[in-house]
């Protein structure tokens, strides 16, 4: 819906932005002049509007979803963000409404009429399963060079600035040689990392893997004994929700929806603190699946939910009708 090089709250972007939605809107009207819908879903921003302009149209149900918010902040400030989210719980909510936090759920409740709940909903639940049961940890482990004494910290995603991986590799300087770093991603930064890799002195503890298979990226975090994720800005971290449901601890800056999320091996902090939480937690990692986590986040968890609501929503469609007849 914008050009990849521009900036996503630019002037450019949410103009360009705002005309694909428009542009959306009418092909919609369009398509649905001679389909039979049973609802309406919308979980984007700049189309939470097209949702609700089309379900007042074609008399349809609609189901919203917010997922990233401004308002997960601890002190959310003025933006242009804000200012369009509070538009949206204002005018363009649909009859039930989905978040993935209480704060955020409290939040939309002052704003709309409609049912507020929170649902989760993000992690695959087959490609999880599959990438554990083939999965080695020994080998994983062994093909990384790291010993059975080794502590093995692992860092997944794009190597970007937002993401922040020098700062694994920062993290690493300042623990002892028994802790080892695996980094999967690839991006621009990558040369950087390098640098950061030989200025720091940890060229024998750190292992640049490159971009991996999504399977092959699983194995590596279940090898892990923790996940490390230095971000500067997350939203909904699916890697981080990835390592929880593969019993491999998390050590997180406070991004996104993750200081809202109650786990016991996820550990929230900032990441100058990152080395001291650690050396004092009793890392234990284990094999396979914790399948309560992965239920709890589970797409299916999700799926499940919207088709509850849209259940509901027509009884209640059929119960209302069948009153004022």
């Amino acid at each position: 819906m914008k050009p990849d090089s521009v900036p996503v709250y630019s002037p450019l972007a949410v103009v360009t932005r705002i005309t694909a939605s428009v542009l959306l809107f009418v092909y919609l009207c369009w398509w649905l002049r001679d389909r039979d819908v049973d609802g309406l879903h919308s979980a984007s921003h700049l189309t939470h509007w097209v949702g609700k302009a089309l379900s007042v149209l074609y008399d349809l149900p609609l189901v919203s979803f917010i997922g990233y918010t401004p308002s997960v902040e601890v002190d959310p400030s003025l933006s242009p963000q804000l200012f369009l989210e509070r538009v949206n719980f204002r005018f363009f909510m649909g009859e039930t409404v989905f978040c993935q936090t209480p704060g955020v759920k409290a939040i939309i409740e002052r704003y709309t009429d409609g049912t507020v709940a929170v649902l989760h909903g993000i992690l695959n639940q087959k490609r999880i399963t599959d990438a554990v049961s083939t999965a080695d940890r020994d080998q994983q482990r062994a093909d990384l060079g790291v010993g059975e004494e080794e502590t093995l910290l692992v860092y997944v995603g794009r190597l970007v600035p937002v993401k922040n991986p020098i700062g694994a590799v920062e993290v690493l300087s300042e623990l002892s040689s028994e802790y080892a770093l695996a980094i999967v991603g690839d991006g621009d930064e990558r040369e950087a990392v390098e640098q950061a890799v030989r200025e720091y002195g940890v060229e024998n503890r750190v292992q640049i893997c490159g971009a991996l298979p999504h399977e092959e990226a699983l194995a590596t975090i279940s090898a892990a004994d923790a996940l490390v994720l230095p971000s500067h800005t997350e939203s909904y971290p699916t890697v981080v929700f990835e390592a929880l449901t593969l019993n491999t601890a998390v050590f997180v800056t406070p991004v996104g929806i993750v200081p809202t999320i109650d786990h016991p091996r996820l550990h929230v902090d900032s990441l100058d603190e990152f080395p001291r939480l650690i050396t004092e937690t009793r890392i234990e990692s284990s094999d396979g699946l914790d399948t309560g986590t992965l239920e709890r986040f589970s797409m299916e968890r999700y799926t499940n939910g919207l088709l509850d609501a849209f259940e509901r929503l027509h009884r209640n469609e059929k119960h209302s009708r069948g009153s004022l007849s």
